[in-house]
């Protein structure tokens, strides 16, 4: 039978070898403690990979892959104010908690498995891998979760989670409006208690009411929504400080208008909704929504659409390989013709260079979270800084990587992708949105080149850049990436002193420099540990330089040109 996690050589790869266990297992548990129900590092690490073996990799390759084509065709529907999902749906949603996988990071103490955001992040990539759209209940289950465990009262949290850890409850979080998408400090649904427009806490209900429509809604119809909304009175904190964050729960105030009608992800409800006067829980402190916990929630979410986004990427990767290898023209396979096979070649290199960025970015978010947890304030400090740098690069890369993937799967497949007998044709509709939805491609980039610029992972390249390897071969590549840090550096050195609008307009060659040498990094440390990314390393440092060198040049002589006629 097919398993989507162990036949997947480069993911088991990277979490039996690559993943420094130890380090994250130091910050997320303490051994020997009642509550913790591992012995030691090595005994959490077997739990980890088993579950990633079955039941993920196995429900992911032989239940919900095959019921994708059926929800990709038939869709959610909405009915007076219902959302209504297709059948085979509400069969994998019933897998899911049946297998006790809808709470793998929330507490123990409310039910959960309380797995590191590494495992969580596998999980999310195998379980896309097999329908995309399922993502978007599994994936963002964890950050709702997780945003109410750190943030809201201990009440809210035994309230909630416990059923969230079941999947009796699924979430959601509305931020986006018709007229406030990636700018939130424009948001305007009204959070207020009582009478008149000054935002109170009702005295005797200890409730807060909310007012107002939310569009482009993932999972809308979610049991329990986290809302964005504007509580204090704008004439005295405008924008960004006016906003603060609530928990809503699904209720006959809370409106679904309707379900957009979308180019992917057809399984996944995206919803407009309408709050008409519902009760709602303050999340933390007033006015600190937008700033602190959408930041936060923000941050999870755009790990979890790199992992899916890395799913669909396997996906179309096999697609390909498996139809260059049966369709055979002027008598051969068309895998042979120098063009595909290179396309194929790079396809891979592609898709591995950007999980590596993933589970690395994972992995500091784990020593960060694991180091808030303990009290460690230098340590949260560091990690904190870093991964806030990485996790906007990571989500930019997988999903752009993605993209590109499955444009190159759907042209080997020639007209035949074209079609919708073929997987690829939804792969590459699927795809699309990753890069869009939880902050586009052009908002990563802004938000990451600040802090490239700021030197904010410094420590972590010069880190990589300082690694002695013993085998010659590996030095001497290191040795090409080492030049092309170098001119990356001069880049940044000359941007420190420009404006920001010029600094956003250089963003996506700073970027496209800076994730190229890091994932050429990885890849050679990859190099150390498995002999045939010898092979991807060479292939990906080959083709780094000339990269490095047109991104250079590009940021070098750029202009702010509209050409408007």
């Amino acid at each position: 039978m097919p398993n989507y996690y162990t036949d997947n050589k480069d993911l088991a790869f990277i979490m039996d070898q690559v993943m420094d266990w130890n380090a994250i297992l130091a910050m997320k548990e303490t051994f020997g403690d009642a509550e913790c129900p591992y012995a030691d590092a090595e005994e959490a690490k077997a739990t980890f990979l088993e579950m990633l073996r079955d039941p993920v990799g196995e429900l992911a390759a032989n239940r919900i892959a095959p019921r994708a084509e059926e929800i990709d065709d038939i869709g959610c529907k909405c009915e007076n104010g219902q959302v209504i999902f297709p059948e085979a749906l509400q069969r994998n949603l019933k897998d899911l908690c049946d297998a006790q996988l809808m709470g793998m990071t929330i507490p123990r103490r409310f039910g959960g498995l309380q797995f590191p955001e590494t495992v969580y992040t596998a999980a999310i990539e195998v379980v896309s891998q097999a329908d995309a759209s399922l993502m978007n209940f599994f994936g963002l289950q964890g950050g709702i979760a997780e945003t109410i465990n750190e943030f809201a009262t201990e009440e809210l949290k035994e309230q909630y989670l416990p059923r969230m850890s079941t999947g009796e409850f699924t979430g959601a979080m509305a931020l986006t409006e018709p007229d406030a998408g990636s700018d939130l400090a424009a948001v305007q649904t009204r959070a207020k208690g009582g009478e008149g427009i000054t935002a109170q806490q009702d005295p005797v209900t200890g409730m807060w009411i909310i007012s107002g429509a939310k569009r482009f809604i993932t999972n809308g119809c979610g049991d329990v929504i986290l809302v964005l909304a504007r509580s204090e009175d704008p004439a005295k904190k405008g924008g960004g400080r006016g906003l603060s964050f609530f928990l809503v729960e699904k209720g006959p105030k809370v409106k679904v208008r309707r379900i957009e009608h979308k180019l992917g992800i057809h399984g996944s409800p995206t919803c407009e909704i309408y709050f008409d006067e519902c009760p709602a829980y303050l999340i933390g402190s007033r006015g600190m929504g937008l700033a602190r916990y959408t930041a936060w929630l923000m941050l999870a979410a755009r790990l979890a659409i790199g992992a899916q986004a890395q799913g669909i990427a396997q996906a179309a990767l096999e697609e390909a390989e498996k139809y260059a290898k049966e369709r055979e023209q002027f008598g051969k396979p068309i895998r042979d013709f120098p063009q595909v096979a290179a396309m194929l070649a790079d396809m891979r290199m592609r898709c591995e260079a950007a999980r590596a960025v993933l589970y690395a970015t994972s992995e500091i978010v784990d020593l960060h979270q694991g180091a808030e947890a303990k009290g460690l304030k230098d340590e949260t400090r560091r990690y904190g800084r870093i991964a806030e740098s990485l996790t906007p690069i990571a989500k930019y890369y997988t999903t752009e990587v993605a993209n590109r993937i499955c444009y190159d799967s759907l042209q080997i497949h020639g007209g035949n992708g074209f079609m919708q007998e073929y997987p690829i044709e939804r792969l590459y509709r699927d795809v699309r949105i990753t890069n869009i939805y939880e902050g586009t491609s052009q908002i990563q980039v802004n938000w990451a080149v600040s802090r490239l610029v700021r030197g904010d992972v410094d420590d972590v390249m010069d880190g990589l850049a300082k690694h002695v390897f013993a085998d010659a071969d590996l030095a001497r590549l290191q040795g090409e990436i080492l030049k092309a840090f170098e001119s990356y550096k001069s880049v940044v050195a000359w941007l420190k002193d420009k404006e920001v609008a010029f600094r956003e307009l250089v963003g996506p060659n700073v970027t496209d420099m800076f994730v190229d040498i890091y994932a050429a990094f990885l890849l050679l440390r990859h190099a150390e540990k498995w002999e045939y990314k010898r092979k991807v390393a060479a292939r990906f440092i080959r083709q780094l330089g000339p990269r490095v060198a047109m991104n250079r040049d590009l940021a070098l002589n750029a202009q702010f040109d509209t050409l408007a006629p």
